[in-house]
Formats: C-alpha cells, sequence, structure tokens
C-alpha cells in the first residue's frame, strides 16, 4: 500500500455501476430492501479498494479496520430486474472516532433516485477496540 497519497486533498467520490439480477428481486421483479444492504457494502469496499484502504491490507499492514457501526436507508422509487443503476458514494465527514458516508443510488435513463444511504464507520485496532480516524482514512478519504 505504499502508492497512498497521504497529502491528496481531493473529494473522495467513487461511481458503482450495478445491473439488477433476477435473484435480487422478488415475484413481481422488484428488487428486495435487503438488496440495497449489499449494494452499500459493495459501494463500502469499491470506495476503500479505490483509496488503496482495503480491509485486508489495513488490518495486517497498520493493525486497523474500519467497521460499519450504523446504516441509515431511505428507500425512495423502485428498481427491477435487468435496470442499469449507478451508486455514487462519497465521504461526508470525519469526526473524533468515525466517518460517515453517504450513499445515492439512481437510475441514469431516466434520473430517478431510487435509494439513498448514510453509514457510519467506526475503526478498531487488532485488540478490537475502538480508536480515532487514523491519519491514512484521512487523508485517503477525504470528506467533501
Amino acid at each position: 500500500m505504499s502508492d497512498r497519497n497521504p497529502g491528496s486533498q481531493h473529494v473522495m467520490k467513487v461511481v458503482l455501476p450495478i445491473l439488477v439480477v433476477a435473484f435480487e428481486t422478488d415475484y413481481g421483479g422488484v428488487v428486495s430492501n435487503t438488496r440495497y444492504l449489499e449494494y452499500i457494502e459493495r459501494g463500502r469496499y469499491a470506495m476503500l479498494q479505490a483509496a488503496n484502504l482495503g480491509v485486508e491490507g489495513t488490518w495486517a499492514e497498520l493493525g486497523v479496520q474500519a467497521v460499519v457501526r450504523r446504516v441509515e436507508v431511505d428507500y425512495v422509487s423502485v428498481a427491477r430486474h435487468e435496470d442499469k443503476l449507478e451508486l455514487e458514494i462519497s465521504v461526508r465527514e470525519h469526526t473524533g472516532a468515525t466517518s460517515l458516508l453517504a450513499f445515492e443510488l439512481t437510475r441514469p435513463k431516466d434520473g430517478a433516485i431510487i435509494m439513498r444511504a448514510r453509514q457510519t464507520l467506526a475503526y478498531i485496532n487488532t485488540k478490537w477496540r475502538p480508536v480515532r480516524v487514523p491519519d491514512v482514512f484521512l487523508s485517503g478519504l477525504p470528506a467533501d
């Protein structure tokens, strides 16, 4: 993970394409509300990977890991089988011991907002104790 740029001050945003597949839907072809939590997790992992802060690497190299503390989801509209969606993920803020990520899932073909969510991350060390937001996360995941 030596190619991190700790002096970077750009705003971190990631857009993840999602194609809705059959097993994610109910019999009516509508995405199950539990699948949105999976999309959020995919988005979190995509953001961490884009920042070169993968879960296994930071745990092994730095002895720290970001863990999900809270998720809030607002279901705005429905997504259906074979919809092509985009999940935008951004870092909203860092406090002493947490980071807040924001998610917006849209359907680009008609501009519909499907879901908005907020996810609070906390940080733990190898003793499973909470720690302040590590500097490498502050610099790798700059907030809006």
